[in-house]
């Protein structure tokens, strides 16, 4: 074969669970922006389907866009910030779960090797378990006003 993609790097089992809470926690609202396959939501939302990551992107290049999106787009919906660089690595800048708050591993590259060996079932629990959904019921990535305009939702804090 002309092209062999690369292996999904690995996650145990115990990590998975972190990024899981991570990625579902109020602090980090991935789903609310991002595809997730649903057309209710999809038709709102402002970012793509984390399905296809392992397809599109490498793994330091997607790193380097979750610890700083703005310098390598200027004026994306994604939001910078989300990341702090501490004692060599990178740390997620909000609430940590419980289960995360003892993690001595790079948190960026955490959520990374989650994406790239993401499958459709384990995005389906994510889904059911992010607060607000992400669902059809939730309303997607915006939200109506009294005046009913729509509003995209941006992380807290922007």
């Amino acid at each position: 074969e002309p092209y062999i993609p690369p292996k999904a790097p690995e996650i145990t089992e115990a990590e998975k669970a972190m990024a899981r809470n991570l990625f579902t926690s109020n602090a980090a609202p991935c789903l609310k922006c991002h595809a997730i396959g649903n057309p209710a939501h999809d038709k709102n939302a402002i970012a793509p389907n984390f399905l296809l990551a392992k397809e599109r992107l490498q793994t330091p290049w997607t790193e380097r866009w979750l610890t700083d999106p703005a310098k390598i787009i200027p004026g994306t919906a994604m939001p910078s910030g989300l990341f702090r660089f501490e004692d060599g690595h990178w740390v997620f800048n909000g609430p940590l779960p419980a289960d995360l708050q003892h993690y001595t591993g790079d948190q960026a590259d955490l959520l990374v090797r989650y994406m790239f060996n993401l499958t459709p079932q384990e995005q389906a629990a994510l889904v059911a378990r992010t607060p607000g959904g992400g669902g059809a019921a939730s309303g997607g990535a915006g939200k109506k006003t009294s005046s009913n305009a729509t509003v995209k939702n941006v992380h807290p804090g922007q």
